[in-house]
């Protein structure tokens, strides 16, 4: 699974740590995006921090698996990663 975010000029999908889109050249910082911020801990919140990411030999990171816990009826429970309490419940497809 890898993180994209869209551009806002050309609307292509770049890696989420990007700070300059490849095709247009759009400066991807400058736009007033605001972090997620735990509303327990008002710690910042980045999708990283709910998954075990690595880097592969090309340097492409690849998120492992989920650090929240998931049941077998295809929903997870996000948790925050600094306090621990309950974020939230998401449905995601399998497979």
């Amino acid at each position: 699974m890898l993180f994209f975010k869209g551009c806002e000029e050309c609307g292509r999908y770049v890696d989420i740590d990007e700070k300059i889109c490849p095709k247009c050249g759009f400066d991807l910082t400058l736009s007033p995006r605001v972090n997620p911020r735990c509303p327990y801990c008002e710690k910042e919140l980045h999708i990283y921090d709910f998954f075990i990411v690595e880097i592969n030999k090309k340097g492409q990171k690849r998120s492992r698996c989920f650090l929240g816990e998931s049941n077998s009826y295809s929903t997870r429970m996000w948790h925050c990663p600094f306090c621990g309490k309950i974020l939230g419940f998401s449905d995601y497809a399998s497979g």
